[in-house]
């Protein structure tokens, strides 16, 4: 009988919209250790612990709500053949899988969704004033953020986006340079559509102080 001790976890990055994928092995919790995830940029998605018996506790950083979220998995479930699904317990929507490379990654394609279809699947058509421009745009910039193309000045990566009726607005979490993009005519979708990359304009931030403010962030986080 062959027991597998090797899966891959995938979530998303709450703060720049990233996919990590991370493989874990049975034996990295050895002698009791506890497994982290971090995302390129810093921010911490996930740990996994294991407790008294056989349980693993699971806290993950869930890319819908930014709220940590818990849940306990026995070890048959996480290096399981079958595919587990991480969900947030406040929309009920997929925010992570676990299981083998093959079918999270065909997960991650089937299942997918834009912050774009989130929004309308959550009603929230009536609060824009151009609703089809405003999915777009979000889609857009999702796509961008994914692929390392929206950043600020300062160098930093990690940026937060506000969502306003009629624009959206990219604000640095390291200067906190904000950038605002109109949604209100397709001409403003097109704009975009024509950028290669997005970039702030950044503050005067010398690369020591953003680095000191990215890993007080990562300190604060990791207390939660």
């Amino acid at each position: 009988m062959i027991i597998h001790t090797l899966n891959v976890v995938v979530l998303r990055c709450p703060s720049c919209g990233r996919l990590e994928f991370r493989g874990f092995s049975l034996f990295n919790f050895a002698g009791g250790r506890t497994w982290q995830v971090e995302c390129s940029c810093g921010t911490p998605l996930l740990t996994i612990s294991r407790k008294k018996g056989k349980s693993f506790w699971l806290q993950y950083r869930c890319g819908m709500c930014d709220s940590l979220h818990i849940s306990r998995h026995t070890r048959k479930e996480l290096w399981s053949r079958e595919l587990l699904t991480l969900t947030c317990k406040e929309t009920e929507l997929e925010v992570g899988f676990i299981g083998p490379r093959e079918k999270v990654q065909r997960a991650v394609q089937r299942h997918d969704r834009t912050l774009a279809q989130v929004a309308r699947d959550l009603g929230f058509s009536d609060y824009f004033e151009e609703p089809d421009v405003m999915y777009q745009l979000l889609s857009l910039i999702y796509q961008l953020a994914e692929e390392g193309r929206v950043s600020c000045g300062c160098g930093s990566e990690n940026i937060e986006i506000e969502i306003f009726p009629g624009h959206l607005q990219l604000r640095c979490q390291a200067c906190r340079a904000e950038k605002n993009l109109p949604a209100a005519t397709m001409a403003d979708l097109e704009q975009v559509e024509n950028l290669q990359e997005i970039r702030l304009p950044g503050h005067l931030v010398s690369r020591n102080e953003t680095l000191s403010k990215q890993r007080y962030r990562r300190r604060q986080k990791s207390r939660v």
